[in-house]
């Protein structure tokens, strides 16, 4: 009878009061008989002991539908944040109604905890309608409300999202921060799609900034565990791990990976994954087999266009298949390969499509606020418009790539992304130094009444603070030599890329203007007067085209790649003999080793710098280079028989040469020394620990 009772009630609040009254009117009905019973009560007294069972009983009702009432709105509330969450990977423009929905429903409820999840949820969609500025404010008060409840799982969500926003944007410093600060929040075995998203990002920008081990490192991390993953992580981790082999430039290694990701996807239905990984697989055949890849890339971007037209993944691939159009068209023999339906095959129609392909990936990426795929757009579209001989549009793109090209590749942001490991360090040393120091004034107070044992004693810890100090010392030195080594490996970053642009781009536009003229000249008809001044034209171009070319060997030489440093330094020699008419002696001596490329270059550099001065400065006939390759360390030696230099003035020099000299000294651990023999010459002797 009870159990019909119950399935008759029409309402769920009725419900929920029967069966609590059920529940408790056993218990209830005990306490008041045995409580009568042992006090003996009369009638009255009767009647007050139940109405306290009464009001009990009603507290009861209250409590049990409020109980149930607040599991009701949880439930609602989960129900539509994962509904959310599900809309906003395929249509985030639809999802964005449903955000506002939980929003509204989170704030009715008073709750912090629910508002602040759902400022989470419209984050993410945020970020999917590449509102990146919004996103981040959004972000900023949720991760304000989860710090002040300590929800630590959405607190891991935030800086999560923070590190996505800063990578989308191209700042991989802060992105770096975000992500290892999600991790250090994050449960590996309650959040484990979230610990591996971070590992994946981690490793793709290690890879942007030509990190190989760590973006190797941070793939491997973001497949382990497989068999608690799901299908999708799996597989972004296997495009991590081919991302890193095409790096290393293991290309039979990657299209494995690739493929198992792409056959996970397509087993599983995740098609926007499938479009990605078609994509990037497609470049590898580039190479080998343009028509596969070209049939790769625009299968992989029927299915974007279907589900996400304008996402960053689908700028990238409409930007590659502009690349390929370009590349094709600038070769004939390529040009007559293509044979496929609906794909142009003539040179201006290639032209044509490549350019529409790079603008609207320019497009795209400027809507998602992407820097990383805006810069490489803007270059390819830089190549192309001055192949077309539009160079001032040209020029535009180009200016745009450099923009962004410092803020993205500097040498500054590398060296900042590889110290944070090492700051952090830093900073737990101090906070434990901090805390020893507050020890140490609890110690003092105590020495003054303890015994000379307590003094030794306190001495001791005197002494183990010490050793502390020097470690500190030791970090800030290394710290010291990294900030050195970001500025002289800035200087040949720049160095390199202004040698690249002087021989590919300069000098490729001079050499094309000398053709031309060339050209001119048969087609023209010209007086003897006329084609010897045009003659004598075409004579100047192939000097300045000479002097460009010198002067970019100069910044980048190739003889040190090529040969080393042994042969290197000896060509420039020559090269420098050759050009100032000073004999120039240069001398070898020991065993060929090998001293690792970075000290290479700045042994070459300090060389190139103190044989330059002398023969700038110190009017010599003869320069004698000698360079003695010990067991553990190497000899300069670069003596002029010049008029000398005055030690003081060399003491107080501010020129950027010899200040940059004694930079490369300092990080190779070296000492330099400068014998006056005014006014007689000058010799340099300079101990390098390499």
């Amino acid at each position: 009878m009870v159990e019909l009772y119950l399935n008759l009630l029409p309402m769920k609040s009725l419900r929920i009061v029967s069966e609590l009254f059920l529940t408790h009117f056993t218990t209830i009905n005990r306490f008041v008989k045995h409580t009568s019973a042992a006090a003996r009560i009369t009638k009255k007294g009767k009647l007050g002991l139940l109405k306290i069972y009464i009001l009990f009983l009603l507290f009861s009702f209250y409590s049990g539908f409020t109980q149930n009432n607040v599991k009701y709105k949880v439930s609602q509330f989960e129900l539509l944040k994962n509904k959310t969450e599900e809309i906003a990977k395929i249509k985030p423009d639809s999802a964005s109604k449903f955000a506002d929905d939980l929003l509204y429903m989170a704030k009715a409820s008073k709750s912090e905890n629910f508002i602040a999840t759902a400022l989470s949820v419209m984050v993410d969609v945020k970020i999917r309608q590449s509102m990146p500025d919004l996103a981040d404010s959004l972000n900023k008060i949720s991760l304000a409300k989860n710090l002040k409840i300590g929800n630590r799982v959405e607190i891991a969500k935030n800086y999560s999202q923070s590190g996505t926003i800063c990578q989308n944007k191209g700042d991989y410093v802060n992105a770096t921060i975000f992500f290892n600060k999600s991790l250090d929040f994050s449960d590996e075995n309650s959040q484990m799609p979230l610990v591996k998203y971070n590992y994946r990002c981690l490793s793709k920008i290690n890879s942007i900034q030509k990190n190989s081990e760590r973006a190797l490192f941070y793939a491997r991390k973001s497949i382990s565990g497989k068999a608690s993953l799901g299908a999708k992580d799996i597989g972004l981790g296997l495009i991590s791990m081919a991302d890193y082999y095409v790096d290393v430039n293991k290309i039979d290694s990657a299209e494995k990976y690739y493929k198992q990701a792409f056959e996970l996807f397509d087993k599983n239905k995740i098609e926007h994954s499938k479009a990605w990984v078609l994509s990037l697989w497609s470049i590898i055949y580039a190479e080998k087999d343009l028509i596969k890849t070209i049939g790769m890339m625009h299968d992989a971007q029927a299915i974007f266009d279907k589900i996400a037209p304008e996402s960053v993944f689908s700028a990238n691939n409409i930007g590659n298949m502009g690349e390929v159009y370009f590349m094709i068209a600038r070769n004939d023999s390529l040009v007559n390969l293509i044979k496929k339906d609906g794909l142009p095959n003539t040179k201006v129609a290639l032209l044509s499509e490549s350019e529409k392909f790079f603008l609207r990936a320019l497009d795209y990426s400027e809507k998602s606020k992407n820097a990383y795929t805006f810069l490489y757009m803007s270059g390819n579209l830089a190549d192309l418009k001055a192949y077309k001989g539009d160079y001032k549009s040209a020029y535009e793109n180009l200016l745009n790539k450099f923009k962004y090209n410092d803020s993205l590749f500097s040498q500054k942001n590398k060296n900042a992304i590889a110290k944070l490991e090492s700051e952090k360090e830093i900073l737990e040393l101090n906070a434990e130094n901090k805390q020893k120091s507050n020890n140490n004034k609890i110690l003092i107070g105590l020495v003054l009444g303890l015994s000379v044992l307590s003094f030794l004693g306190y001495r001791n810890f005197r002494n183990r603070q010490k050793i502390q100090q020097l470690k500190i010392t030791e970090l800030e030195k290394d710290k010291q030599l990294l900030a050195v080594d970001a500025i002289l490996q800035g200087q040949e970053e720049e160095r390199n890329r202004i040698a690249k642009d002087l021989h590919d781009g300069l000098g490729g536009m001079l050499s094309g203007v000398k053709m031309s003229f060339v050209n001119m000249k048969e087609n023209l008809i010209m007086d003897a007067e006329n084609v010897k001044s045009f003659e004598k034209s075409i004579l100047q171009l192939d000097s300045t085209i000479a002097e460009l070319r010198k002067v970019a060997h100069n910044l980048m030489p190739e003889a040190l790649a090529k040969f080393g440093l042994k042969d290197a330094i000896k060509d420039f020699c020559n090269a420098m003999e050759s050009s100032s008419h000073v004999k120039i002696i240069y001398q070898f001596f020991g065993e060929e080793r090998s001293i690792g490329n970075t000290a290479e270059v700045y042994i070459y550099r300090i060389i190139q710098e103190l044989v330059s001065n002398a023969i700038k400065h110190a009017e010599p006939t003869q320069i004698v280079v000698q360079m003695t390759l010990a067991d553990k360390n190497i000899l300069l030696t670069i003596e002029d028989n010049g008029i000398g230099i005055d030690s003081s003035k060399k003491r107080n020099s501010s020129g950027i040469g010899l200040k940059s000299v004694q930079q490369r000294v300092d990080y190779l651990n070296g000492k330099l020394d400068f014998e006056n023999n005014e006014p007689t010459g000058t010799v340099v002797n300079i101990e390098l620990n390499a």
